[in-house]
């Protein structure tokens, strides 16, 4: 196929072939990559073309095979993963995810639990500053910090950083 064939098709038919990648892949990236690979084919393979169906038909066809080709490819990939199972040792949740996190563990917690968790956690608060505020020692301050991690323990799934009760 001459350069002058393979730019006429393009221009006429690319729209089509984008669209039907769109349809299958739904993925617009994914899409646009496709396109790319079917005009490759069809530079490599255009002078197979006997035209025994027409132009759209032959598009159509590639476009369709390549894109359930990328399709299956993903799935055996994810399969091949999903087989070895996790290389990658277990994270504790972010920061702000940990903050989320035990937004919700406050909710079902008693208020002296709740309070000393917001200051350590939200606030920043040492022992000694959250113990000062609220007229305790700093030994019954951490080992409410200790009552909260276990109950978020329990209500979480994982572990919150440790909290060691400091002694005066």
């Amino acid at each position: 196929m001459r350069r002058a064939e393979l730019d006429q098709i393009y221009r006429t038919h690319g729209s089509l072939v984008l669209r039907r990648a769109r349809k299958i892949l739904r993925d617009e990236d994914l899409a646009r990559d496709a396109m790319q690979d079917v005009f490759v084919r069809v530079i490599k393979s255009g002078d197979d073309f006997r035209g025994e169906a027409s132009m759209v038909t032959w598009l159509y066809r590639i476009t369709t095979n390549l894109c359930l080709n990328k399709i299956r490819d993903a799935q055996r990939r994810r399969a091949k993963l999903d087989e070895q199972g996790p290389k990658v040792p277990e994270v504790k949740a972010p920061v702000a995810d940990l903050r989320l996190d035990i937004s919700r563990v406050l909710k079902g917690l008693p208020t002296e639990l709740s309070e000393v968790a917001i200051y350590y956690y939200f606030d920043e608060m040492d022992q000694q500053e959250i113990a000062e505020l609220l007229g305790l020692a700093r030994r019954s301050v951490g080992y409410r910090l200790q009552r909260f991690v276990e109950e978020a323990r329990v209500l979480l799934g994982y572990d919150l950083p440790e909290v060691s009760v400091q002694r005066v």
